[in-house]
């Protein structure tokens, strides 16, 4: 029985011992070169993740400029339509109401487009009332420019707003016929191109778009 528990010992010592050892040169060799191709791979799903993350916070900043841009646009576009009166058909003739020189001092930079329309301020139904103009204005040079709003009533400047900035080239206006027409000739779709890009230079792709507004006024 005595003999019995001794060998028990011995084998309970002997397990102990063998736990002890730890791993052999094979097994560390082999779990080095497993945790070399994970960490690899890990390293590469980081790295994609990041850069789409860069990317995608950069497009983000560029379409927020390219929506409130647009906001603007539609509504300027929307009310142009500068008229006068004519006493010989008793009518208000539309007159050219984009690319119109305003009265306004405009700030230095290159002016891209001008809108126009009146605004009424008596109920006399043959004034013509005073012309509003909205300029917008690319200030800036080589490929970084900011975008202007400027409003005018007659010579008086009304507000300044920025609604765009760090812009790659410089916008461009289209119309659906000649922009400069008047009459049943005159623009009802005006067009202006934008190319954006992120200002803290985290993207390498400028964002297009094209802000598209309509004249209501026929």
């Amino acid at each position: 029985m005595r003999d019995g528990v001794v060998v028990r010992l011995r084998e309970r010592i002997r397990a102990a011992r063998r736990r002890d050892e730890g791993f052999t040169l094979i097994e560390l060799l082999a779990t080095v070169s497993i945790m070399g191709f994970v960490v690899v791979g890990l390293t590469a799903v980081v790295i994609s993740y990041f850069k789409t993350t860069v990317d995608t916070q950069s497009r983000m900043t560029e379409s927020q400029d390219v929506q409130f841009a647009a906001a603007y646009w539609q509504r300027d576009v929307a009310s142009i339509g500068v008229r006068t009166y004519d006493a010989a058909t008793k009518d208000f003739v539309l007159q050219q109401s984009v690319g119109v020189t305003p009265a306004c001092a405009l700030p230095s930079g290159t002016t891209v487009a001008t809108l126009a329309w009146n605004e009424l301020s008596t109920t006399d139904s043959t004034d013509n009332g005073q012309v509003v103009t909205v300029s917008y204005v690319a200030t800036g040079a080589g490929a970084s420019y900011e975008l202007l709003r400027v409003r005018c009533t007659g010579s008086t400047v009304n507000s300044k707003v920025e609604v765009a900035h760090s812009l790659n080239a410089l916008p461009a206006l289209t119309c659906d016929v000649a922009c400069t027409g008047s009459g049943n000739a005159a623009p009802r779709l005006v067009n202006l191109a934008l190319s954006v890009l992120d200002p803290e230079g985290d993207g390498t792709d400028a964002l297009t778009a094209t802000l598209t507004g309509e004249r209501r006024q026929t």
